[in-house]
């Protein structure tokens, strides 16, 4: 009787007869059938492999896969499985922490905006599998609820109380407690929250709001375990970057080494990246994290999770027109050339260029202070009496020279009336003169001295600001920042390193006074933004304390760029994550950001112990800079880099192990490479969603996919020991099993590993050996 690989290699020849060639590959229940050939009928092979699923019993085989490739090629192009693998393990319920493991309490000093949030993104980080217990510690009895059904979710109820006191922590749970937040507006209450609960529990971890580097650093060393975050600073990065509406998407530091997040368009087929292998992006200072495809192709390496934000995508992938791919890179850190050299001529020629800018900015500084304007109407006042007097002494009252005249009339305005006409008094002086002199006398020491007395007040509070020369107002591709507060000044600094043309736009000259290198322009938002070019700017950050202000200079701005293409980058500061939600209908193309729910995701991820370096913004997902030390009974102990990458969904981007490698390789490695394997006391930064962190903190790796690896002999006894290695370090099987089967090639394997590890372990022994490597269904 014939087998049932016999029965198949008979209905391939009629099937198929030279046009191909085919590989019966028959395991525990399984039947692979590897057919090469190219223009091949795959719709025929299809309905052909349905007859054979439904002619034979499941207690034949309980599974068969048909997998299509080109000749001679390692990897299929296209795949076709059939299953009678029950689906109980997708179906069943998620797995539910036993009650016997009591749940990680959290305790949450402060319910205003950052204190919510950080709530609702510590429940995110826990989702259903990992317990937790949150105790909310507030002071005052009014709590405006900003997030929608929180309390509700909260099932213990909010302790009324000064988080200082050492009762309202005991009655928290501060002894059972894995972290305490302390995030009220006061800074002086967190710290001081701090240093009660590390009193109350050596253990607990210390998660605090404040803004005092100096100080923070202190008490880290003083009390152990201890946190420190500025919700102020962490979103600045989100805010400049969304401002940029360039390629650049992140710029972060790590031990010195500087990295960017990259993002690009593929607009026309003459882009580099067109028809680029997404595979290519692998290097050793570069790689891809993420595409946003527009036209995705089916692929046998198509990842099991391609929702998440990264390595969604499968490897062999193929950028198209209109793809956007996303990677990071590690830069070298290159000054700006210096400017050449200018004449004086040249100097001379810029300086009188400047001169129209300059006025028209002195005048805007002028009108931006209620003093300045008095202070320069009292001189306009004054300078105008001092001609008056000149003149009428001059012309009526003979014998007087004009030196004489000019003189009499400044010692006229500065009150020296007796001087003027004592001096005077053999001279016949009109008695209508004398007494507009009397008046000028008086206005001047009423206005004139008061008025030079505000400008003395002035120098003395050493306010010179006005006379230090600031650039003129960029014409075009300039980015507006509206506001000075402390994000402001962040968002500054990070586009300034960018060497991104920049415009100020503030109230009061004394906010922009740590930036005297930038153009200012001074006044109200709402009245002055139409003098900021906005025709020609690139975008409009909008950063002020008064959400109300930024909606509306927003729409102001949006009104007057209407018919502009393409239109202004609008990124509005809000607060109200409700407010925040909605301006989506209302200013399409904008990008609102709540400052308080960028910087909480990071709070809630300190909360777990690990530490946040910083964050930004892909397609309105925020990504965070964790930092982890492994210890002993760690998730990540033990396991390759390359499975932390496509397990947990996360992008390693530093690499510092404990102890010198083997061979004398450095301790350190920016991107580094997946076949390193993590072991206790590894130092490894990553950037993360708040669903990566969590999956590392549960442990929960993405699952799987079954690789079935067929090797011819090969060539010679060296080529089979660096075939065994390669397939140790890529897929972490032991090196005694790896070498175990190739002592048996030609033979197959049954491999359970990434789509983004089949591939690489494919391209690795391309070169080494025959091989076709292929989905295997799991029984």
């Amino acid at each position: 009787m014939a087998t049932l690989p016999q029965i198949i290699d008979q209905q391939l020849q009629h099937l198929l007869g030279r046009r191909a060639v085919w590989f019966i590959d028959e395991g525990d229940r399984h039947l692979g059938v590897w057919i090469e050939g190219l223009n091949l009928d795959l719709a025929a092979i299809q309905a052909w492999g349905d007859r054979v699923w439904g002619q034979w019993p499941e207690s034949s085989i309980t599974s068969l896969g048909i997998v299509v490739a080109a000749p001679s090629q390692p990897f299929p192009y296209w795949a076709q499985e059939w299953s009678a693998t029950s689906a109980t393990d997708a179906s069943a319920p998620p797995a539910q922490i036993a009650a016997a493991v009591p749940p990680d309490r959290f305790i949450v000093c402060g319910l205003g905006t950052l204190g919510q949030f950080c709530i609702q993104s510590l429940l995110q980080f826990a989702g259903n599998r990992l317990a937790i217990e949150v105790r909310a510690v507030e002071r005052h009895a009014t709590i405006e609820w900003d997030i929608p059904h929180l309390r509700e979710r909260l099932r213990d109820a909010i302790l009324m109380g000064d988080c200082r006191q050492d009762n309202v922590l005991r009655a928290a749970g501060i002894d059972q407690c894995r972290a305490l937040l302390a995030v009220t507006s006061d800074e002086a209450t967190n710290i001081a929250t701090a240093i009660v609960a590390r009193r109350l529990n050596p253990t607990v971890h210390l998660v605090v709001r404040s803004g005092r580097d100096n100080l923070n650093a202190l008490l880290q060393q003083k009390l152990g375990s201890f946190v420190a975050l500025n919700p102020t600073e962490l979103p600045a990065p989100a805010f400049a970057l969304a401002a940029l509406e360039d390629e650049i998407l992140a710029a972060f530091t790590i031990e010195g080494q500087q990295f960017r997040v990259l993002q690009r368009q593929i607009a026309t087929p003459a882009d580099r990246f067109y028809g680029f292998p997404t595979y290519r992006f692998h290097k050793r200072q570069q790689r891809l994290i993420a595409i946003k495809a527009s036209h995705p192709s089916p692929s046998v390496f198509q990842p099991l999770c391609p929702n998440r934000l990264f390595y969604h995508w499968p490897p062999d992938q193929v950028l198209q027109l209109g793809d956007r791919p996303i990677w990071i890179e590690r830069v070298e850190s290159i000054k700006p050339p210096a400017p050449p050299p200018q004449s004086q001529w040249q100097r001379w020629i810029e300086q009188v260029q400047s001169c129209p800018a300059r006025l028209r900015q002195s005048w805007q500084w002028i009108h931006g202070d209620r003093s300045r304007q008095l202070i320069f109407s009292g001189l306009c006042i004054g300078s105008s009496l001092w001609l008056l007097t000149t003149l009428l002494l001059r012309y009526n009252v003979e014998g007087i020279s004009w030196q004489k005249a000019f003189t009499a009339g400044f010692i006229l305005l500065l009150g020296g009336f007796s001087d003027v006409f004592g001096g005077l008094e053999d001279d016949p002086i009109p008695p209508w003169l004398l007494l507009i002199c009397i008046l000028i006398a008086i206005v001047s020491l009423l206005f004139i001295l008061g008025v030079l007395g505000l400008l003395a007040e002035k120098l003395l509070q050493a306010r010179f600001d006005f006379l230090r020369p600031r650039p003129p107002l960029p014409t075009a591709n300039h980015v507006i920042v509206v506001g000075l507060g402390k994000i402001g000044e962040a968002v500054v600094r990070l586009l300034q390193t960018f060497q991104q043309p920049l415009l100020v736009l503030v109230e009061h000259v004394e906010e922009a006074n740590a930036f005297p290198e930038l153009p200012v322009v001074l006044g109200s938002p709402i009245e002055k933004l139409s003098d900021t070019r906005l025709e020609t700017a690139k975008s409009i950050v909008l950063t002020t304390a008064d959400q109300m202000l930024n909606l509306e200079a927003a729409l102001i701005a949006r009104q007057i760029t209407e018919t502009r293409s393409p239109p202004l980058g609008l990124v509005v500061g809000i607060y109200d994550p409700i407010l925040s939600s909605d301006l989506h209908d209302l200013l399409p193309h904008a990008q609102p950001l709540c400052a308080y729910a960028l910087a909480a995701e990071a709070f809630a991820g300190a909360a777990f112990g690990e530490t946040m370096l910083g964050l930004f913004q892909i397609d309105q997902q925020t990504v965070l800079i964790a930092d982890y030390t492994i210890t002993a009974g760690d998730t990540l102990v033990g396991k390759l880099i390359g499975e932390v990458a496509y397990g947990y969904g996360v992008v390693p981007v530093f690499y510092n192990r404990h102890e010198q490698l083997l061979g004398g390789e450095g301790t350190q490695q920016c991107l580094p490479s997946d076949m390193l394997q993590l072991t206790v006391g590894d130092r490894l930064v990553i950037l993360a969603t708040i669903q990566g962190l969590r999956r590392i903190e549960q442990g929960a790796l993405a699952p799987r996919r079954s690789w079935r690896l067929w090797l011819d002999a090969p060539r010679n006894t060296e080529v089979a020991l660096e075939i065994g290695n390669l397939i140790t370090k890529i897929t972490g099987l032991p090196l005694p099993r790896s070498r175990a089967f190739i002592e048996q090639l030609p033979a197959a394997i049954t491999l359970e590993l990434y789509e983004q590890q089949a591939y690489r372990l494919a391209q690795q022994l391309q070169n080494l050996v025959t091989l076709r490597l292929y989905p295997w269904v799991k029984n």
